[in-house]
């Protein structure tokens, strides 16, 4: 027994840039919890999705595994996912669909519906933000063992979530940015000090960490960002974040500007160029978060069961 996959990489226009991504449609559901958590290990991408049921096109019910368990939310997912169907699974290529995620509903749009969208931008509309609660400069430098003049001090550090929580760490410039170094059994203990880590939070999520600063690699974008997460008891650097991201515009919307229009690098210093569009209103505590990428499909086939 065989399903259809397809692998692509989101946030980015060239192959072999942005974060990867595998897609595997199994409107059968012949696919069991255990089976997918096993292909999520198997390939040890950031995220996979399993795509379990279309409805008239339109409407996609989706689940995404990390190699460590199953996520309610993720960004680069739901994006990369949109293509594929797209690209391959409906007969007309629309301007909008749905993706049906288990914190909610993920309305999706492309700025273009050419035969090939390559150029079309995904954009996604995320949950209304979360704002959990913040933390001192001095905790998160001791906590983490980062230096306190790497720490941007006039803005402030706060977790956030749209559906996954992320502390957002501003950092005071790229020299800064490309020097992090940090310590999985260091931010283990201060995830679990302060009831952020899977074994003794409220949602049995692990919360991850994304550091942004204002100074860039390159004269078109606005900010650069770096996401750590804990998989497995192993530290790893994500090369494109759209939920993260999502957390960050709700974080500019909050304490920058009532309206962010932005572009945000990430994966350079791992060498997987990424560039996430950000577009944001607030009006008084109603959030209009949008998260856009292009994709670039890499591969297809059929995985055995």
């Amino acid at each position: 027994m065989e399903i259809a996959y397809y692998l692509v990489d989101v946030f980015t226009s060239q192959k072999y840039g942005g974060n990867q991504l595998a897609v595997f449609v199994d409107y059968e559901n012949r696919v069991s919890d255990t089976e997918m958590l096993q292909i999520a290990k198997e390939l040890n991408f950031p995220e996979i999705t399993f795509i379990k049921k279309n409805r008239d096109n339109k409407v996609f019910d989706i689940r995404i595994f990390t190699p460590e368990y199953e996520v309610p939310f993720a960004g680069h997912p739901s994006l990369g996912t949109a293509f594929v169907i797209a690209k391959y699974l409906v007969p007309t290529v629309g301007s909008r669909m749905t993706l049906r995620v288990k914190h909610g509903e993920i309305p999706i749009e492309l700025t273009s519906t050419d035969n090939t969208i390559t150029n079309s931008l995904f954009v996604m509309q995320q949950a209304a933000p979360e704002f959990i609660n913040t933390f001192t400069h001095e905790e998160v430098a001791e906590g983490l063992g980062i230096p306190i003049d790497y720490l941007d001090m006039q803005q402030p550090v706060e977790e956030i979530t749209t559906g996954l929580p992320y502390i957002v760490i501003p950092i005071v410039n790229l020299v800064k940015m490309n020097a992090l170094q940090l310590n999985a059994q260091k931010v283990i203990a201060f995830l679990k000090q302060h009831k952020k880590y899977k074994t003794n939070s409220n949602t049995g999520l692990t919360t991850s960490l994304f550091f942004a600063t204002d100074q860039t690699f390159e004269q078109g974008t606005s900010y650069n960002t770096r996401m750590f997460c804990v998989e497995n008891e192993v530290l790893v650097e994500d090369a494109a974040t759209g939920s993260a991201n999502g957390c960050f515009l709700a974080y500019l919307l909050k304490y920058e500007a009532l309206q962010i229009s932005a572009v945000v690098e990430q994966g350079f210093q791992l060498n997987r160029k990424s560039h996430i569009y950000l577009e944001g209103t607030r009006s008084e505590d109603e959030y209009e978060i949008k998260i856009g990428g292009k994709v670039v499909e890499v591969s297809s086939g059929h995985w055995k069961l």
